[in-house]
C-alpha cells in the first residue's frame, strides 16, 4: 500500500509530457502537445497532452487521465505498479513493495485449496451467522434467491481485518502461501491484514470452475471506497484472461447461440436466475484481447448486452469497435430500453420479457447508427449534417449492397432525407483487408455533440476551474441531467472536501476508470473566463435538455407508428410533440 501523500508527491514531481514523450513524439500546437495515439491506429494526431493541467486525452479513442492512468493503460499494470514506474522515472524511492513476491516453492494445488477454503468461509459467514445478516438482506433486496446465492457461492467478508489471517493460521497455512494468495495487504513490517472487509464476496473462477480470486462489493455506495475491489494479480489470477461465470456458460453456449457479455457480476447472476444462463462478464467493461480470444475459441457468436445508460452505451461502442472485422467472431448487440441495466429490467418486467429481450439483437452497424443519433437535435441543420456524415461513413464500410440499402433506408427514415440523396453521398465500399492477428481499435467518426451535452461539459469545466461557479451550483443543489456529469460533479465536491488544496490531476486518480476519458475530455477544453451571464445561459440550456430528449423519443416513436400504419398512435404522439415544442420555447425564453 502506497501512502496517499507519497502518491501526490510522485504526481507533482513529474511533468506528464516528459514521461509520455518517451513513447509518443509530441509537437506543440496551440496550448497543447499533440502526437499519434499509442492506443490505436491513426494517421492524423488526435492524442493531446496538456502540461498546465497535467493530463492527456485522445480525441479519437477517448482515453484520458493523468500520468498514472497513461502508465496503467500503456503498460497494462495496476495502479501501484504505475506509481512505482513513475516514481522510478522521477528518482523517488517508495520504500514499499509493489506487486506480489514469488512464494517459496509455490504449488498451484495449495493455492487453489486456500482460495476454496476462503470461499467456503465467506459463504458460511453470509448464510449462517449474525455477521452476515445485513449482507444477506442486501442480496435478498437485490432479488437473489437462496438457491442462486448457493449456486454462485456468494459470501461476506466481515469488518475485522484479521479474521482470515486467524482462519488460515489455525489451518497451519504458511505465511508465504498466505501472501501469495492475494487475500491480504501487508504493512511495511510485513504484517498481514485481510484485503476484503465488510463486502459481499463474489468468487472468481477459471474455465473449469476453480476459484482463482475474489471480487468484493461494498454494501453502501460510499464515495471514499471503490464499489468493487478485485484480487490483485497472482499465480492463479490475471484479470485480463478471466471471464466471470465462464464455466457455467460453456455448457449453454452451443444451446443458446453463443455467450452474452454483460457489464457486471450482478447482471450475470440476475440473468442466470431469470433463465439466461449463458451470461459472462469481464473484470470491468474494458474487454481484453485475451478474453476475446477465449470467447472466439468457444463460439462463433458473441452478444454484447451492457447497461442502457450513457456509460453503458459508450462501453458497447468500445466493444463493438474492438470486435470489428474479427476473423472468427460475429457480434450482436442488445440495447436495453429506458437506460436500464439487466438487473433493473428483470425486476421491472420479469424473466420472460428479459429472455425475449436478449434475443432481440442489433447488428454492430445498426447499433452505431442508433448510438450516433442519441441526443442529436434533428431540427438543427448543423447537428443533422454532422450526424449524416458520420452515419454515411459507417454505412460506407459495408460491401454488401443489400445491407447498405437496408441501412440507408433506416437513415432516411430517421433524418427525412431522400434515399437517392443519401446514396449520392455514400462513400464507395472499402476493399476488405486481410485479418490481423490481434484486433486493433480503429478510428471512428466523431459523435456529433448536441448543444445540451456541450453546455453540461462547459459548465462542469467552469466548476473545475472557478470556485465561485462551484459554490453557486453547490448552494443551489444543482443537478446535471446526464448521470456521468453529475457523478463527476459530486466526485469533485467530495474530493475538495477531503483535500481543499487538491488539483485536477489528483482528482483524476479518484475518478472511476470508465469516466476518466470523459473527465479528461471535459478538462481539455479551452474556454474563456466565466461570466455570470455565461453561467446563466448554460444553466438555462441544460434545464431544457430533458424536454429535448423527450421530443427526440416522441419523434422516433412517430416514425415507428408511421412504419406500422398506426394512425391513432401517430395522432396521439403528434399532439404530445406539439405540446412539448411549446414547453421548450417557454423554457428557452
Amino acid at each position: 500500500m502506497i501512502p496517499e501523500a507519497t502518491v501526490d508527491q510522485v504526481l507533482k514531481a513529474v511533468n506528464i509530457a516528459d514521461y509520455i514523450g518517451q513513447f509518443v513524439q509530441l509537437r506543440k500546437t496551440g496550448q497543447n502537445l499533440f502526437g499519434l495515439c499509442p492506443f490505436h491506429e491513426e494517421h492524423t494526431p488526435s492524442f493531446s497532452v496538456n502540461e498546465s493541467k497535467q493530463i492527456f486525452h485522445c480525441f479519437s479513442c477517448g482515453r484520458g487521465g493523468n500520468v498514472f492512468k497513461f502508465v496503467m493503460d500503456y503498460d497494462n499494470v495496476t495502479f501501484p505498479e504505475a506509481v512505482k514506474k513513475v516514481a522510478d522515472f522521477a528518482g523517488i524511492p517508495l520504500n514499499v513493495q509493489i506487486g506480489h513476491a514469488a512464494p517459496v516453492d509455490p504449488e498451484i494445488a495449495k493455492q487453489q485449496h486456500i482460495l476454496q477454503d476462503t470461499a467456503d468461509l465467506f459463504h458460511h459467514i453470509l448464510v449462517n451467522t449474525e455477521k452476515g445478516e445485513a449482507a444477506l438482506a442486501y442480496l435478498h433486496k437485490r432479488g437473489l434467491t437462496d438457491e442462486t446465492i448457493e449456486e454462485f457461492q456468494l459470501g461476506y467478508a466481515p469488518e475485522e481485518r484479521n479474521l482470515l489471517v486467524a482462519f488460515l493460521n489455525n489451518r497451519k497455512i504458511d505465511y508465504q502461501d498466505q501472501r501469495a494468495s492475494g487475500l491480504f495487504v501487508e504493512d511495511q513490517a510485513g504484517k498481514l491484514f485481510d484485503r476484503f472487509n465488510d463486502r459481499v464476496m463474489f468468487p472468481l473462477t477459471d474455465g473449469n470452475g476453480k476459484v482463482v480470486g475474489f471480487s468484493g462489493r461494498i454494501l453502501q455506495n460510499e464515495k471514499s471506497q471503490a464499489k468493487y475491489l478485485n484480487s490483485p494479480e497472482t499465480k492463479l489470477f490475471n484479470k485480463r484472461d478471466v471471464l466471470f461465470n465462464l464455466h457455467r456458460a460453456k455448457a449453454e453456449i452451443g444451446r443458446d447461440g453463443g455467450p452474452i457479455l454483460f457489464e457486471g457480476y450482478m447482471d450475470v447472476i440476475a440473468a442466470y436466475q431469470a433463465g439466461v444462463k449463458n451470461g459472462i462478464a469481464s473484470m470491468g467493461t474494458s474487454l481484453t484481447t485475451e478474453q476475446v480470444d477465449i470467447i472466439s475459441h468457444l463460439s462463433k457468436r458473441l452478444t454484447v448486452c451492457y447497461d442502457g445508460d450513457e456509460p453503458g452505451q459508450r462501453a458497447i461502442e468500445r466493444a463493438v469497435t474492438m470486435l470489428a472485422d474479427h476473423p472468427r467472431l460475429q457480434t450482436d448487440v442488445v440495447v436495453l430500453p429506458d437506460g436500464m441495466d439487466p438487473d433493473e429490467y428483470i425486476r421491472a418486467r420479469g424473466a420472460e420479457a428479459f429472455q425475449a429481450q436478449v434475443k432481440s439483437v442489433l447488428t454492430p452497424t445498426a447499433f452505431m447508427l442508433q448510438f450516433l443519433a442519441r441526443g442529436v437535435d434533428m431540427h438543427n441543420d448543423q447537428a443533422k449534417l454532422t450526424y449524416l456524415n458520420a452515419a454515411l461513413k459507417i454505412i460506407g464500410k459495408i460491401s454488401d449492397p443489400v445491407a447498405r440499402a437496408v441501412y440507408v433506408k433506416q437513415l432516411a427514415e430517421t433524418t427525412d432525407v431522400p434515399i437517392a440523396a443519401l446514396n449520392q453521398s455514400l462513400p464507395k465500399p472499402q476493399q476488405s483487408q486481410p485479418p490481423v492477428a490481434r484486433p486493433a481499435v480503429t478510428e471512428q467518426p466523431a459523435r456529433p455533440l448536441d448543444r445540451y451535452t456541450a453546455a453540461q461539459r462547459q459548465l462542469l469545466y467552469y466548476v473545475w476551474h472557478d470556485d465561485l461557479v462551484m459554490q453557486r451550483l453547490k448552494n443551489a443543489t444543482f443537478v446535471f441531467p446526464t448521470d456521468y456529469f453529475q457523478t463527476l460533479f459530486t466526485g469533485w465536491l467530495n474530493f475538495l472536501h477531503e483535500q481543499p488544496d487538491g488539483d485536477l490531476a489528483g482528482f483524476l486518480d479518484r475518478v472511476d476508470p470508465e469516466l476518466s476519458g470523459v473527465a479528461a475530455d471535459v478538462a481539455m477544453q479551452s474556454l474563456p473566463e466565466a461570466t455570470e451571464a455565461t453561467i446563466d445561459e448554460l444553466i438555462q440550456t441544460i434545464t431544457s435538455a430533458s424536454t429535448v430528449t423527450r421530443l427526440q423519443a416522441i419523434k422516433q416513436a412517430i416514425v415507428e407508428a408511421q412504419r406500422l400504419g398506426d394512425k391513432q398512435k401517430q395522432g396521439e404522439l403528434t399532439v404530445q410533440y406539439v405540446n412539448l415544442m411549446k414547453l421548450l420555447k417557454q423554457q428557452q425564453g
